[in-house]
This record gives structure tokens, sequence and C-alpha cells, in this order.
């Protein structure tokens, strides 16, 4: 499929909002990283700023798969392709899994931005096949949950992926099914608006000629690789630095 940039089906404007998303992740990690080490006093997870700060980059990030999954449906599907990217991410939901178990059991990851994906992506292969109409409703009903399915049966730990449960789930990274699944149904239906409207046709066309733009654009286009990579560099060599310092 030609964009109308030319011969690459990826559009500039895709990956620069996702570029931007892993980069005000890296942000926020790092900012995480200096409170955690007693160099700086964030109130990471209870001031409204820094919470709604991290709602926006999971907001950005779903929304953007949302509008991806209509793109990709542009091409024929491809099961190999499918196959092959969900064990990438699955994997790296695991492997995130696995290093923040070793670094804190009591508040590791079980199911984060990396294992929402993981389950939408198979959610989305089904979904993008349904009127705009019912992902709409779908997309409210999954919103309204948090509010109208709670229940104490949720709270059982392999259920708390759902987001159900009436007690927070004690973990640094939770994006359960409920609410944030509305968001990348909610992103199916801008992507469809979004192809489909010639009103749209100039943001799909716009490319990213600065170098300022490039270098976003290539945090999107490499966003996974960076988030695997971003946070073993910042807290390992917090770690290092500081460790050194104190001896």
């Amino acid at each position: 499929m030609k964009t109308p940039a030319g011969n690459t089906d990826r559009y500039a404007l895709i990956d620069i909002v996702r570029g931007t998303a892993i980069l005000l992740m890296i942000v926020y990690h790092f900012s995480w990283d200096l409170t955690f080490f007693g160099l700086a006093d964030f109130q990471i997870f209870t001031d409204p700023g820094w919470i709604w700060f991290a709602n926006i980059i999971v907001i950005m990030i779903l929304g953007v798969m949302g509008v991806s999954q209509v793109m990709a449906r542009r091409k024929p599907f491809t099961l190999n392709v499918f196959i092959r990217r969900f064990a990438m991410i699955a994997s790296g939901a695991a492997a995130v899994s696995v290093a923040t178990w070793w670094i804190d059991p009591g508040t590791y990851i079980f199911f984060g931005i990396l294992h929402h994906i993981t389950i939408a992506s198979i959610l989305l292969a089904g979904a993008v096949l349904l009127p705009t109409m019912l992902l709409l409703t779908l997309a409210l009903i999954v919103f309204a949950a948090q509010w109208f399915l709670v229940h104490e049966i949720f709270a059982a730990d392999w259920l708390l992926w759902l987001g159900l449960s009436p007690s927070p789930a004690a973990s640094v990274d939770y994006v359960p099914l409920a609410p944030w699944f509305a968001v990348p149904l909610l992103g199916v239906v801008l992507g469809r608006w979004v192809f489909a409207s010639p009103a749209a046709s100039g943001l799909l066309a716009w490319q990213a000629n600065n170098r300022l733009w490039r270098g976003v654009r290539f945090a999107g286009r490499h966003s996974l690789a960076i988030y695997l990579i971003h946070q073993p560099v910042l807290y390992g060599g917090l770690y290092i630095g500081v460790t050194l310092i104190r001896s």
C-alpha cells in the first residue's frame, strides 16, 4: 500500500504520536527512578498532575494502537506477521514482569501497558470487524465497567487484569482491561474516520522533514525496543551512580 508520501506503509503522524508517547514515558520513568533513589520527591502516584501525565501517555499509546489496526486491515491479513508481532510483545511483557519481580515482588508489573497491548491485540483482531456503532457501545461498556461491574470475586489474583476489583492492585504499572480497553476501541473508530475522510488526508500526507520530528519519528518506529531498554539503562545508571556516591 502506498501512502501520500510515496512508497511506505507508515505514516509520519502516527509514528510521531507513538514516539512522543514513548519519550514522555522516559520522562515519567526517570522521575520515578529519581524519587525511588531519594534524589527527588515527585509524588508520582498521588499528585493529580503526575497521574494525568501517566494517563495521557497510556491514552496516546493505546489510541494509536487502535488507529494502527485500521491501517493494518487496509492490507491483506498475514497470520505469520500477526503471530510474530504478538510473540515479540508478549515476550517483552514477560521480561518486564520478571525484571520488576526481581526488583520488588510486592509491586511488580503483572499487567502493565505491554501486557494490555498483548491481550488487546487479540481482542482488536476481531473487534476491528465490528460496525462503528457497536464499537462505540462496547467502548462505553468497558469504560463504565469500573463503576457498575466491580465485585469482590474479581479481587482474585488471576482476575486482577480485568480491572474490576474493588481494591486497587499493588503494582507500579497497572493498565487493566477496564477501563483502558475502551481507548483502542475508540482508536479504531478514529482510524476509520481518518482513513475515510478527505479532511484528514492532509494530516496523513504530512512529512517529518526537520531533525526534531525525524528523531521523534525514529522513537515511534522503534518504540518497543526503546521501551524495553530505557528503564534498565536509567535505573541501572542511577543505581551505579548512587552506590558509588554513597559508598
